[in-house]
């Protein structure tokens, strides 16, 4: 009874923290700093004069769009549409203060950012003679309510509907990004092998996230086994293939970026095999978990089953569930490569040359490699929670826990 209520204590207070974490950065202000603001009227000796202070971005909200102005684009000479808006200053040190902002924009629709009075946006404050504005212009819609609303939303949803399961669900999601955020990305730009580290902390955040939810168990113990060596095959196929039609892993744009981190060398190729399994883990734990389970109330219901009998069962759930998550799988990478597709369809770019870009083989070996890797999952998952459950004479702790809870409710005598 002590270690559930230990277990459950845990649980609540990983969802405070994660709450606490979703909450913090809304209350606090972006900058605390306090900055003096010089006088309008400032003269250009001054302003020579005195140190030039970083930009500073700012939270705000348009009051009024002032003008807007028709001019040419220097690049392209299209004519675009500039703005002058009076924006209200909502977070930082200049918080409450109303200046006029430029909103540039160009003919290319990408960079461009449309706003209106009543829309909250980000701005960028150049700082000038102790920490006068300069000059202001938009950077970006402020997004950022939207993403804490929705999130909110979630673990409302998730709390409501899964109660108990829900909690530890939630507690699990967190420490998994703890583990991602605070030692695999650190790891990742300190150098250390991608796969080697990718591989350890999948170990560890399945472990965590099967052990919060489950509990310590042979079901946990299987389906933890299971993941890993899933998630293991996927990284060595991944590495093999990868190695052999030789990938870069400068398929994306962002990959290049990397290069330019000072003092930094990463091994972008390792890179790509570490985001291989990263995506691979869900879908590997969701089958781990589904076979495990199964297995164990097979077990529960008819306790003398042998080895090869559980195995059976749970290579039959096993083929049930892997041709639905191996087109989750696939979908999964094929909605996020929907722009690039309808890019080659429009220009009716040939196949063979489609299939030889960095980008696209890139992608299609994270697909199938992710989805091997979950194929394997199926027959790993199986055999080891065969052989745990099989050579067991007595059922398992959580069948006699309810025994015993359905011998303490009061007998229902018939009545002659």
């Amino acid at each position: 009874m002590a270690t559930i209520l230990n277990q459950k204590k845990s649980s609540f207070i990983l969802i405070l923290l994660l709450l606490m974490t979703i909450a913090l950065p809304v209350l606090a202000d972006s900058s605390p700093t306090e900055l003096l603001v010089a006088d309008e009227n400032r003269t250009d000796n001054q302003t020579e004069s005195a140190q030039i202070q970083p930009d500073m971005i700012v939270k705000g909200k348009v009051i009024e769009v002032i003008s807007e102005e028709e001019v040419p684009d220097p690049l392209s000479g299209e004519t675009t549409t500039n703005q002058l808006l009076k924006v209200r200053i909502t977070s930082g040190a200049y918080k409450g203060k109303i200046i006029k902002v430029q909103n540039m924009q160009t003919s290319n629709p990408v960079y461009n950012i449309k706003v209106k009075a009543g829309n909250s946006v980000l701005v960028v404050l150049e700082l000038g003679v102790n920490g006068s504005i300069n000059n202001a212009f938009v950077a970006d819609h402020l997004r950022e309510p939207k993403i804490y609303l929705l999130t909110i939303i979630f673990i409302i949803l998730l709390l409501a509907i899964g109660w108990r399961q829900g909690a530890k669900s939630l507690a699990a999601l967190f420490l998994t990004m703890v583990l991602i955020w605070g030692a695999l990305l650190p790891g990742l730009l300190r150098g250390y092998n991608p796969i080697l580290l990718t591989v350890l902390i999948a170990a560890v955040a399945t472990a965590i996230t099967l052990i919060v939810i489950g509990g310590w168990s042979q079901k946990s113990l299987a389906a933890i086994c299971g993941t890993v060596g899933g998630v293991t095959v996927a990284g060595l196929l991944a590495l093999i293939v990868g190695k052999a039609a030789h990938l870069t892993g400068f398929g994306c744009e962002e990959a290049g970026m990397l290069l330019y981190i000072p003092n930094i060398k990463l091994d972008i190729q390792g890179l790509l095999y570490a985001s291989i399994i990263i995506g691979t883990l869900g879908a590997a734990m969701d089958v781990s978990i589904s076979i495990a389970s199964s297995i164990y109330e097979v077990k529960r219901v008819n306790n003398q089953l042998n080895v090869s009998q559980l195995i059976t069962a749970g290579m039959n759930v096993g083929r049930d569930i892997m041709g639905t998550m191996t087109n989750t799988l696939i979908l999964a990478y094929t909605g996020s490569s929907v722009q690039l597709i309808l890019i080659f369809m429009a220009y009716k770019e040939s196949l063979l040359k489609i299939l030889n870009l960095d980008l696209v083989a890139s992608e299609i070996v994270r697909a199938l490699a992710g989805s091997i890797g979950m194929v394997m999952v199926v027959p790993i998952t199986a055999v080891i929670a065969g052989l745990l459950m099989g050579n067991k004479n007595q059922v398992e702790e959580q069948e006699i826990e309810d025994n015993a809870k359905m011998n303490t409710l009061p007998k229902i005598t018939k009545k002659h």
